[in-house]
Formats: structure tokens, C-alpha cells, sequence
């Protein structure tokens, strides 16, 4: 993590028709829309929270307390304080244990947990195989209806002992224990299920996370106390409070009077405001959210001819687009991998700026004069798409923006209602490739736009070897036809920005997840 400094504004005029705001895009695995109703920071004379109380604000709220029903960071920044997963992160970034305590493959299409022992639910329940066994069979349940999709190769899981399970999967998955470090990793309570039903559990959950469950008020706060009996030790404070605060201005105003301690997901301009803020630190992390725009590549017109998706790529000024919408906050990539993540190839450049050959490659495809076609984002990001229409009109290709909210454009997109453009961004927190391209590349993909059979094949090789250096290698692959191909207008990962008042220790993770467990005063 890096203390935020801002950069005087400059390379306007490379870019004058781009404004020096940002913001945060929604997709599958982002952000929710927002509330219109939007809390605003209290009277500037509000005391500051006391040291027992950690209040940490965040533009979206969950869609349901039940961690199996729900599949976007927003709803496990909450859920991951009050769940646990089998498989967790080191400060490096590296896969560590959870409630599982080691992991192996007995074979290629099984993987062994061996469980941690002596953790108890928040009501008393064990922990145990049974509770394993019954949380992923209740996740792959289709009458759960859960978006999570990530265990999909899960058959069946098998009880060992009362401390052991395998995972029985229907073809080699390489990267089951990452699949488990969030969403599809969390357990939950049989026996408190069972008795009280899954709309109980939904408005009253129960994990093994350091805090409990309190209350909820939707679009507005969840509370939390701190679980005394966590099998880590308890956390530092004793009271985790959630806000949910839409408009970025309000949640400015609230970490300035000390209302809050902790703001999240920040755009650049809005961090600018909080430079000089003698109380206030804005620390700069590394995040693995990546953002593009899909072509669909499917229908007739200009987008069916890879030179016209070439051409895109070469008329956007990512590099400039990055020093002055994103504030220097972004870093470019080449095709849709972070660089954290394993599976990038850092020997393929990116596509340069070149409206010249933009233009060359338009007229060799048939359009010498552009076309007009439509893009669809969300409201929160119409200053880095605006920004990318105006560099599309300087080749010709005059862009219609149509903006919504994130629920809508997710809908869109799943319901294949999208414009043939449409800018999103996803987290492949598994931290492999295979998370990036998972549900946007093979042919009969949910979110698939671009048929090819090379690419069809190579995705399989990824997914169920269990070679590393196969898998590495069919990665290296998939990326170069990507880029010749140019099924997407390839952008740039984001910084995660955070405010947080300067008696505040925490460090943020590559994924966005806001887990509080490691937070303390300094």
C-alpha cells in the first residue's frame, strides 16, 4: 500500500474532450446500483466514533445476508466479517489456511480438505465435515438458486472422517482450493438452517467470522459485534459498523468530521479532495479489478471484421486516458489478465495508440468514413466512457452512450439485450486467468461474444490441467489470439483508493474485499 499523491493536472489538451473524473464500473462479480436514497454526513461538529467502533463506508449495500445467494464484492466486503472461507490469503497474496488447514489431490478428479478443529459456529454449532458437506451441496442445490458458479465442477463431497472431506469433481479442476478463498468457499450452519429455514438465515446469519450479526437497515447501515470466541483470537475492535453512502460527496464529508473511519472504492478526483486533510490518510493499493469493453462480435456490421476491433484498440489513448481521467491510479493491460494474477503473459505488449493506423485499418475493412454504433455503461462511469467516445470520434466511429444503473446492465448483458459495446469490469479473485476469462471467452459461456474454436480448445486445456506449465502455456496462447482477434477494446486494471482517518491501521486486499479482521488503531 502506497500513501496517495496526486499529480497536477496536466495532458489536457492531449485530451480535451476527456473530464478529470472517474469512477467505478458494475459487472457480474462489481458493484450493485445504487440507492436513491442517500444517507448524508452528519453536522460537522459529530464527535468521532469511539475507539471500541470501526465504521467503514461503502457506496453499495448487500443484496441478501445469505452469502450463498449472492455473488458481487459489495455483499462479501460485508459477509467476509462475519463468514469464513476454507482456503484464505497470506499477506502475499498466496493461498493459505482458513477452516481448512491443508489441502492435496488424491487423484485428477479429487481434491482432499483436511478441517480445522475446535471452531464453533457463532451459536454454538461445530464445525466439521458434515458442515462442509452440507454447505456445498447446499451452494450447488439448484432450489438455492445461488449465482455463484465457481464450483460447478464440484460432483459430490465425500466425508473421510470427521475432519477430512473430498471434493469429488466431474473433470480435473486445477484451481479448486482458489475457488474457495470467497464466495464459493464460505460455510455455513446445518443445523441452524435446517431448524430456522433460509429466510431466518438470511435476515439473521450465523458464521465463524469475527464479528456477529446484528441488525440491518437496507441502504443504510449493517452492525456488527465482535465474536469473542473466534478461533483467531478476537478482533481489535469491538464493534464493526457498515455504511452505505451512494453519493461520493456525502462520504467525503463524513470521513473529514470523522463520522466514519474508512472509505471505500474512491474515484481520483474525489481522493484529491482529502490531500490536504490533516486528519485523513488516502492510501493507494494494488487491485486486480479489470476493465474493457465487450464487442459483440456475434451479429453483422463493422464489429464481425477483426480489423475494425483491431482499429479500436489502436484509436484510444489508454496511457494519457490513465494519467489524467484515472489520475495515474490504473495500469495498463494487454489483453483482460491483471498482473497478479497467475497466467499472464508479460512478454505480450499491449496495443500503442495509432489513429493513423486506426483509420488505415477502417478503410481496409470497408468503412473510410467510421460508423455509428451504441455503448452501454453504468451512470457511474460516464466520464471514462465519454472519454473513450471522444478518442473513438477522432477515427470516425461516432459513439451513442447509453447510461443505467448497474442492475440494469448486468441484466442487459445476461439477457444478451446489450448494445453491440459495453464497458465493464471484472475481479478475477481466484488471482488465475482462468477467473478472467471463465465466463466471457469460450463459445457457450454465459457472457460469450466471440466464437472460435482455437480459443474454445485452449480454455479447456486451462481448466482442467493440472500441469502448470501446460496451463501457462495455453494461457500464453489464448492471450496472443486475443489480441490479434481483438474481441474487446483492452483498458487498464484500477488502483483501489481508500480514506481513512489517520488513527487507522489497515491494509487493504488486491480484491476489493473489505475484510476487517486485521484493522486496529495505531
Amino acid at each position: 500500500m502506497k500513501v496517495f499523491s496526486m499529480k497536477a493536472k496536466c495532458l489536457l489538451i492531449a485530451l480535451s474532450t476527456f473530464l478529470v473524473v472517474t469512477g467505478c464500473s458494475s459487472s457480474p462479480s462489481g458493484n450493485q446500483p445504487s440507492s436513491s436514497t442517500t444517507p448524508t454526513a452528519t453536522d460537522t461538529k459529530s464527535a468521532a466514533p469511539a475507539k471500541d467502533t470501526l465504521i467503514v463506508a461503502q457506496d453499495t449495500d448487500a443484496g441478501t445476508m445469505d452469502p450463498q445467494k449472492q455473488g458481487k464484492i459489495p455483499d462479501m466486503s460485508i459477509l467476509s466479517n462475519i463468514f469464513d472461507t476454507l482456503v484464505t490469503r497470506d499477506a502475499d497474496n498466496k493461498l493459505a489456511p482458513g477452516l481448512a488447514t491443508e489441502w492435496k489431490t488424491i487423484n485428477d478428479t479429487t481434491w482432499q480438505f483436511k478441517l480445522r478443529q475446535g471452531v464453533k459456529f457463532q451459536d454454538g454449532e461445530p464445525f466439521d465435515a458434515n458442515a462442509v458437506k452440507f454447505s456445498i451441496e447446499r451452494l450447488l442445490n439448484p432450489a438455492t438458486k445461488s449465482p455463484i458458479v465457481e464450483l460447478n465442477t464440484v460432483k459430490s463431497v465425500e466425508i473421510v472422517d470427521p475432519y477430512t472431506v473430498n471434493f469429488i469433481t466431474t473433470a480435473p479442476d486445477p484451481i479448486l482450493p482458489n475457488k474457495t478463498t470467497l464466495f464459493g468457499g464460505v460455510m455455513v450452519p446445518p443445523k441452524y438452517i435446517q431448524e430456522k429455514g433460509d429466510d431466518n438465515f438470511a435476515k439473521n446469519p450465523i458464521g465463524t467470522g469475527p464479528y456477529k450479526f446484528v441488525s440491518w437497515q437496507k441502504d443504510n447501515r449493517v452492525e456488527m459485534e465482535a465474536n469473542p470466541d473466534y478461533w483467531r483470537g478476537a478482533p481489535k475492535f469491538k464493534k464493526l459498523t457498515f455504511r452505505i453512502i451512494p453519493n461520493p460527496a456525502d462520504m467525503v464529508a463524513a470521513l473529514k468530521t470523522g463520522e466514519i473511519d474508512i472509505a471505500a472504492s474512491l474515484s481520483a478526483d474525489v481522493a484529491d479532495q482529502l490531500k490536504n486533510e490533516s486528519s485523513v490518510q488516502v492510501a493507494s493499493n494494488p487491485w486486480i479489478r479489470t476493465f474493457y469493453i465487450s464487442l459483440d462480435t456475434t451479429q453483422d456490421g463493422p464489429l464481425a471484421k477483426k480489423e475494425v476491433r483491431q482499429a479500436l484498440n489502436y484509436a484510444i489513448d489508454v496511457d494519457t486516458m490513465i494519467k489524467t481521467v484515472l489520475g495515474g491510479h490504473a495500469a495498463r493491460v494487454s489483453t483482460l489478465i491483471p498482473k497478479q494474477n497467475f497466467g499472464i503473459d508479460t512478454s505480450l505488449k499491449p496495443y500503442e495508440y495509432n489513429p493513423d493506423k486506426a483509420k488505415q485499418l477502417l478503410a481496409q475493412a470497408g468503412y473510410p468514413q467510421g460508423f455509428s454504433i451504441s455503448l452501454d455503461a453504468t451512470n457511474a462511469d460516464s466520464n471514462n466512457v465519454q472519454a473513450i467516445a471522444g478518442q473513438l470520434a477522432k477515427v470516425g466511429v461516432n459513439v451513442k452512450i447509453n447510461l443505467m444503473d448497474s442492475a440494469t446492465l448486468v441484466g442487459n448483458i445476461t439477457a444478451k439485450k446489450s448494445s453491440p459495446l459495453y464497458y465493464i469490469g471484472n475481479t478475477g479473485w481466484t488471482m488465475d486467468a482462468l477467473s478472467n476469462f471463465q465466463s466471457y471467452i469460450r463459445s457457450d459461456r454465459r457472457y460469450n461474444r466471440w466464437k472460435n474454436a482455437e480459443a474454445d480448445k485452449l480454455i479447456d486445456t486451462e481448466e482442467q490441467s493440472v500441469d502448470p506449465k501446460v496451463r501457462q502455456e495455453a494461457f500464453n496462447k489464448l492471450q496472443a489470439l486475443l489480441k490479434e482477434e481483438a474481441p474487446f477494446i483492452y483498458l487498464y486494471q484500477l488502483d483501489g483508493i481508500y480514506g481513512m482517518r489517520k488513527n487507522i491501521q489497515w491494509t487493504p486486499s488486491p480484491t476489493g474485499v473489505l475484510n476487517m479482521y486485521g484493522a486496529s488503531t495505531k
